[in-house]
């Protein structure tokens, strides 16, 4: 039988450590800050808007991206400040993939998988790679609202079972 060769772990030096500890204040505020308002703005919209509609539409997840496109230059200023950029293309990135998003809700047709489950999985994916980088604000756009795809979609079925 072969032996086989362990080699000792390293250990990590202050480069490494500075980047790796980088990651939890760009993970606040790149992931988790946009599920939260997504959260936020998908409840408000299930509680406060949705009974008052007629036929249901938009849903809250479609009111969230909406809420989100009024309240987008706040959130540039909030979530990327010292970003070199524009409030107006940040806003693009996030209308591009609510849009799609929206028309995906809308469908039916794999709402819960293309909406929910497939945008967690590339949800994850971008927060375990996207922090290591400088990203146009577009880019930054695009990352939040998927963020705020999930954070309404979960923030919209809290508020229908628990308000």
């Amino acid at each position: 039988m072969a032996e086989s060769e362990l080699q000792p772990v390293g250990t990590l030096d202050d480069e490494e450590w500075k980047s790796i500890a980088g990651w939890l204040p760009e993970s606040m505020r790149h992931a988790i800050t946009p599920m939260t308002i997504g959260a936020i703005f998908g409840a408000f919209w299930q509680t406060i808007v949705l009974p008052n509609l007629n036929y249901g539409y938009p849903s809250p997840v479609q009111g969230a991206f909406i809420l989100a496109l009024i309240f987008s230059p706040l959130m540039y200023k909030y979530l990327l400040p010292d970003k070199k950029g524009n409030w107006k293309e940040y806003a693009m990135g996030m209308g591009i993939l609510g849009f799609a998003y929206s028309l995906i809700w809308v469908s039916g047709w794999g709402a819960m998988f293309c909406g929910g489950y497939f945008s967690l999985l590339v949800w994850a994916w971008i927060n375990s790679t996207w922090w290591q980088y400088e990203l146009p604000s577009f880019r930054y756009g695009i990352w939040h609202a998927i963020g705020i795809d999930i954070g309404a979609f979960g923030g919209a079925i809290l508020a229908f079972i628990y308000l």
